[in-house]
């Protein structure tokens, strides 16, 4: 049996008018497409603009901290979700805003912080101004487990535990740690990542009849896009493998639905910027 279609070009230009985004949309055909057995299907010719910000709100905009009175011999415990400005980043001026927010979040108490750039090591050193003060940045493990044991529980605001939208992939504050820091043994950073975003994952629930597992454990991904691109310019994808077959048997197509997606499956924002790719059909060499 033959095909009764080769390709469609998809382009957020032409989503359909209920979509949500040009990162989550929906595309309609012109007519229903029955795709008989034994037919696959890859993805190609991607251009996907690198317009998302290093600092997205809803993916990594939070910081959870948690400054502890040493004059008072501990027993004032501030726990505070500190929101930083969406937008792009360097080094420095990543430092002066994280000293900016976090200084102002706790100038009641008061006290203050800076936040001092390494350009070497691509680091930052986060520093109390007080002798009086001690203070940890909580890491997801701290969110999710260490917190429920410690003697010094968190007093803050609720948060979504399997989302908490925090900077720590980007500081490299990936796990526990009873610590608390001071002023005499302030906090040391990893190595600062401004380009949180790695890989794109292409999702569709309505093509390939076999499960695709993303990290964060989505079972529709239909492509991985390497980010091979600088910010504000263009991501270029095309298919270099057999490997990037998916098989797509006895399905019927008429409005598809896609998303890209992050390493976390968080819908990665674009802020208007479009992206096309197609959908190439093909018949697997075995028939009936």
């Amino acid at each position: 049996m033959s095909l009764p279609v080769k390709k469609i070009y998809i382009d957020t230009k032409m989503k359909t008018f209920d979509s949500y985004s040009n990162s989550n949309f929906k595309w309609e055909l012109p007519e229903t497409v029955a795709l008989p057995h034994n037919t696959i299907f890859f993805v190609d010719d991607i251009c996907i603009p690198h317009s998302s910000y290093n600092i997205e709100t809803g993916i990594n905009d939070k910081i959870y901290m948690q400054v502890v009175d040493v004059a008072c011999g501990g027993t004032t415990n501030n726990c505070k979700i500190i929101g930083l400005t969406p937008g792009n980043y360097n080094l420095t001026t990543f430092a002066n805003h994280l000293a900016t927010i976090i200084s102002a979040e706790f100038s009641g108490i008061p006290v203050s912080f800076t936040v001092v750039p390494n350009s070497n090591t691509n680091t930052l050193t986060i520093t109390p101004n007080t002798a009086n003060y001690k203070f940890k940045i909580l890491s997801d493990y701290d969110l999710k487990i260490q917190l429920a044991h410690s003697n010094k529980p968190w007093t803050g605001p609720s948060y979504n535990i399997n989302n908490p939208a925090d900077i720590n992939d980007i500081i490299k504050n990936t796990s526990g740690s009873a610590s608390f820091y001071t002023q005499a043994d302030p906090y040391t950073t990893g190595s600062i990542d401004l380009q949180p975003i790695k890989n794109v994952y292409i999702t569709s629930p309505n093509l390939g009849t076999y499960k695709t597992f993303s990290p964060s454990k989505g079972v529709t991904v239909i492509k991985k896009v390497p980010v091979n691109a600088n910010d504000n310019q263009m991501i270029f994808s095309n298919v270099t493998s057999s490997n990037d077959y998916l098989d797509c048997s006895r399905q019927t197509l008429r409005t598809l639905t896609f998303e890209l997606q992050d390493v976390h499956g968080n819908i990665i924002p674009l802020h208007g910027s479009h992206v096309s790719f197609s959908l190439v059909f093909d018949k697997y060499p075995i028939d009936d």
